[in-house]
């Protein structure tokens, strides 16, 4: 598509938005209680296993003026491995503020994050899971924004958003918990890129569907920077459909089919010689860097996917536990409100509305490839069963996941999908 399509495309859903912006698609949204400004004060803990543990505060103020504004900020700390000075994250996010119409809206992000490690696995379905890599910076600095354009009820909407930042490499810690300094750690400086994506959310609630279906489109750019990094595209298509099963739209199975992939636009080089240590005085190192050179080859000439295990795909394996240039996933979920109520609280650091409990049991398949003819074979399964505490506002979900290499908790606001 060329620019001058593209910019005839954006000037037809401008036109048209604002002139049927009032009306839904085929599924009328359902009638929600009067939005009112609501704040929760909430203790955040966690960890990265090998690397570090931590603590902290979380607010987030929702609602505010009568709109969907929410703004969100965290600040943690805690113990970090393989560092003179603890691990420290500073993060501030607005989403949903209003520009000039309910229609055009802005998002916006700021995380500063001293003595931080970050997982990296192997490439491939079958990489062994104990091969982790952890890559560690002493300080990272990243912001962006997203400007999004919305009609019929927030039902279509079209977004553009764009990140940058800087790390400053420290090292990384090898599979078998050896510490490694920064020199050929291999960590992106100053990582950037953009996003651009088509959202159709064609159901009765856009953050509790209960009936409907979705579609989403995005496209991430990934520049390249530096010599040994391929600079390459990813491309997500996210397909699901929400079905009523109980009375009362009291139970509602979720299905859920993905697909990523990434396009490489120009090939990384490698510097062998940056890969070359004293073995004497530094036993074992130059076996580090040759694996260490070997992967390095790999990334410069392939791109990444939207990686498996976390939060949404395959919630029973690690965060970015599987990946490779293709993702294929398909999941399922039944979701059971147990118990539904509209209670108002106010206890000064919590202030909103208390919708219901939710209880969810799903499974999922999944699978990466370097081959796109692959990606319907060799799939990895993944169960489970959830907890979700339903505000007006928000879903805070607590899910328990199972692989074959063991198990998962998940905490996180929102569904998987």
């Amino acid at each position: 598509m060329n620019k001058l399509s593209r910019l005839f495309l954006v000037f037809i859903f401008t036109y048209f938005g604002f002139i049927y912006s009032v009306h839904a698609l085929f599924f009328e949204r359902r009638k929600k209680p009067v939005t009112e400004i609501s704040w929760f004060v909430y203790p955040v803990a966690g960890s990265i296993p090998g690397v570090q543990d931590f603590y902290g505060l979380g607010a987030t103020v929702s609602s505010i003026g009568d709109t969907d504004s929410d703004i969100t900020a965290v600040s943690l700390k805690g113990k970090a491995e393989y560092f003179d000075e603890d691990f420290k994250i500073d993060f501030l996010s607005i989403f949903d503020i209003p520009l000039f119409s309910e229609h055009l809206t802005f998002n916006w992000f700021s995380t500063k994050i001293i003595n931080v490690g970050w997982p990296e696995g192997q490439r491939g379905i079958d990489s062994d899971g104990e091969s982790m890599y952890y890559l560690l910076a002493s300080q990272v600095d990243a912001s962006g924004g997203e400007i999004s354009f919305n009609i019929y009820d927030n039902q279509l909407e079209a977004y553009f958003g764009y990140s940058d930042g800087s790390v400053k490499p420290y090292g990384l810690v090898d599979p078998n918990g050896n510490f490694f300094s920064a020199q050929d750690a291999n960590i992106i400086e100053s990582p950037r890129g953009y996003r651009l994506g088509l959202y159709l959310d064609d159901t009765d609630n856009r953050r509790d569907p209960r009936i409907g279906y979705r579609f989403q489109y995005e496209k991430w750019a990934q520049p390249s920077t530096r010599s040994g990094n391929s600079e390459y595209y990813q491309e997500d298509f996210n397909l699901t459909g929400y079905i009523p099963v109980l009375d009362k739209k009291k139970g509602v199975l979720v299905l859920n089919q993905f697909f990523g992939s990434s396009t490489v636009l120009k090939k990384g080089t490698v510097d062998l010689s940056q890969f070359v240590c004293d073995n004497t005085a530094n036993p074992g190192c130059q076996a580090l860097l040759d694996e260490l050179y070997a992967r390095q080859l790999r990334e410069a000439e392939n791109g990444k996917a939207t990686s498996l295990g976390g939060t949404n795909r395959l919630r029973g394996y690690p965060t970015n536990r599987f990946y490779d240039s293709y993702t294929n996933f398909r999941g399922a979920e039944f979701r059971w409100y147990a118990h539904e109520v509209q209670n108002a609280f106010d206890f000064v650091l919590e202030k909103g509305t208390f919708a219901g409990i939710q209880i969810a049991l799903f499974y999922e398949q999944g699978t990466v490839s370097d081959n796109k003819s692959n990606i319907w074979k060799n799939m990895k399964n993944s169960y489970g069963a959830g907890t979700r505490f339903l505000f007006n506002n928000v879903i805070v979900r607590i899910d328990r996941g199972y692989g074959r290499e063991g198990g998962q908790t998940t905490f996180f606001v929102g569904y998987p999908f």
